[in-house]
């Protein structure tokens, strides 16, 4: 049977004359899924890389799809920083690519070779996937080193330097560049994610993204400030979707107000996210949202303990993710920092007006079910807050 042509997309070529380089985007966990699934994957991925391109501002590139990666021409500089926030690619290289000829190979290298410090320790890995190639990737491997004239650490190399033989083509490089990892954004389905301005909500909504979610996001405001902010997180989440976000503001200080007026003030912190999760769960029907997303992490501030979080469980039958729940702080942060949301979360903060001295933390199911029938024609505030949701696209 003859072997289809690996298939090209980007429809424009980079112009010019290039250099032999190009990026390979390595599949990474995609390759472990079944074949109608991998292909559905690969498809999404194929469309994310392009559309990211894109917003990047780069519309000159060549996009081939292999049996197990893809391969990208594109001169543009910035395109490295775009390929590392496409969800899906766990890692990349920027590569010389050669026909499998040992000649042509061993000029690859030795630009390579050229970068490797007087003192620092090199290896060379071969890997064939073309099996009817003269020679093996043993015999690549040896033939290549003899002509580097640097010292060989076959088991703690300074630098490597890999050879990748395939049906009529090599491609050869020497770093690896991590991406972004996780599956193809969209391929798993859409949730509805509560963000505040703080750093933990962002975080937990880049985590549903890294496992393919397309995500909507709902900030309960209080003032202005706070949904501007917030929708700059949001913008910056943005740079690792090949698509607009959706940021629905719903006015909640109404909400807030009615629990304090009539509900034991211990119970606030307790009620009011139960209120937001009443009014996310009934936007996500709107919107076809699957799952409410939230930063909270277990017993981290009163509304959090578990108790707490088993009391306000059954307030939207919508099941609720928490990728966040068992991570310390100063992890969050640290992710925060990579994916660049945490110098916006710190900026501006405003603590909460309507906290009380002494919230509860052990609360009771049937305690919250008996302060919230205290709110009068409470489905009716809550409906007309989700009403007034003002939707900005990023």
């Amino acid at each position: 049977m003859r072997k289809k042509p690996a298939k090209k997309h980007g429809l424009k070529k980079a112009s010019g004359k290039t250099s032999g380089k190009k990026f390979i985007l390595k599949y990474g966990e995609l390759w472990l899924k079944s074949e109608p699934v991998r292909a559905r994957f690969i498809r999404t991925l194929v469309h994310n890389v392009g559309m990211q391109l894109r917003a990047a501002g780069i519309k000159d590139f060549m996009l081939e799809k292999t049996r197990d990666m893809l391969v990208l021409e594109c001169d543009n500089p910035r395109a490295r920083n775009t390929l590392s926030k496409v969800f899906g690619i766990p890692w990349f290289a920027f590569a010389f690519e050669t026909k499998p000829e040992m000649r042509t190979m061993e000029k690859a290298v030795l630009t390579l070779a050229k970068k490797i410090g007087n003192e620092q320790t090199f290896a060379i890995r071969a890997s064939r996937s073309d099996k009817t190639l003269p020679f093996t990737s043993k015999d690549v491997e040896n033939a290549m080193g003899a002509n580097v004239d640097r010292k060989v650490d076959l088991s703690h190399p300074d630098v490597t330097i890999f050879v990748e033989l395939r049906k009529g083509k090599a491609y050869i490089y020497s770093e690896k560049i991590r991406g972004a990892g996780g599956l193809p954004y969209g391929v798993t389905g859409k949730v509805l994610s509560l963000v505040s301005g703080g750093i933990d909500s962002p975080v937990a909504s880049w985590l549903m993204m890294k496992r393919g979610c397309a995500v909507d996001f709902v900030h309960f405001s209080e003032n202005e400030t706070g949904a501007s902010k917030v929708v700059e997180i949001i913008k910056k989440l943005g740079e690792y979707a090949p698509c607009k976000l959706a940021v629905y503001s719903v006015p909640f200080a109404s909400i807030q107000e009615a629990i304090v007026k009539r509900c034991d003030t211990h119970f606030t912190c307790v009620l009011c996210k139960r209120f937001m999760y009443i009014a996310a769960g009934s936007l996500a029907e709107k919107t076809k949202a699957k799952a409410l997303v939230t930063g909270e992490n277990l017993a981290q501030v009163a509304s959090q303990t578990l108790d707490n979080l088993v009391a306000n469980d059954g307030a939207v039958a919508m099941p609720k993710f928490r990728p966040l729940l068992t991570m310390d702080k100063e992890e969050t942060i640290a992710l925060a920092k990579k994916i660049g949301t945490y110098d916006l979360s710190i900026r501006e903060a405003h603590a909460c007006r309507f906290v009380p001295r002494k919230p509860a933390t052990s609360a009771r199911r049937e305690v919250i079910d008996r302060e919230e029938k205290r709110i009068k024609s409470l489905d009716k505030i809550i409906s007309g807050a989700v009403a007034a949701a003002k939707k900005t696209v990023v």
